[in-house]
């Protein structure tokens, strides 16, 4: 069973909600804006992975609007709306877990809250993953809910639809990290936005390659 592309399922029936729901949230700004003041100058190649309706994607672009941005997302409704959403950037329908196929380089891969609906397994070959994307001195932004993997199962969101969230480790994040030749430059704990439909503590994490 794919529960990620059932998630994804979800997801696109419902991203006009979610747009609703988290598209002017404010919480994370100040992780995104460290993200943005790590890229090189000009116009420097930023990949957001699991792009939702393009909420990160216009935050960047505000900061830094000569960026060279693609943003990718599982859900076709969520690449629409993105697309609404920053039309300066590219947008495409595109799974996470084959970054290796779009066969394109980046300096800095931002993926906000893809790594919950990706098990320990899907999460460690992104990382792989986002190291050979990435140039040189490139830069990984990852956020994750933390728990006990054996907490991992189907939740029931605010709509009834059931999706697959993934509780993952922070030491075990490290651990991938550090060996795919990442190091990490910032962690930090917070707990989950208000509207969120599950309470978790959230684990923000900034690497340099």
């Amino acid at each position: 069973m794919d529960h990620c592309a059932i998630s994804a399922g979800v997801f696109h029936k419902h991203a006009d909600l979610y747009r609703e729901k988290f598209m002017d949230l404010t919480l994370y700004n100040d992780f995104y804006r460290e993200f943005c003041e790590l890229l090189p100058e000009g116009r420097a190649r930023v990949l957001d992975a699991a792009c939702g309706p393009g909420n990160v994607s216009r935050y960047l672009m505000a900061q830094r609007p000569e960026l060279e941005l693609l943003g990718i997302d599982l859900a076709p409704r969520m690449v629409e709306l993105a697309r609404e959403a920053v039309p300066s950037a590219e947008f495409a329908v595109h799974d996470c877990r084959h970054l290796g196929d779009l066969k394109r380089h980046f300096d800095g891969i931002i993926c906000a809250f893809g790594l919950p609906y990706l098990s320990p397994e899907e999460a460690a070959a992104f990382i792989r993953a986002a190291d050979g994307a990435l140039d040189p001195g490139g830069v990984l932004y990852l956020s994750a809910m933390l728990g006990n993997r054996e907490d991992s199962g189907f939740q029931r969101c605010s709509t009834g639809d059931q999706i697959y969230l993934n509780f993952h480790d922070e030491d075990h994040i490290v651990r991938l990290l550090e060996g795919s030749g990442f190091s990490a430059l910032k962690k930090s704990r917070m707990a989950s936005p208000s509207a969120a439909s599950k309470v978790t503590t959230d684990l923000i994490v900034l690497a340099k390659k």
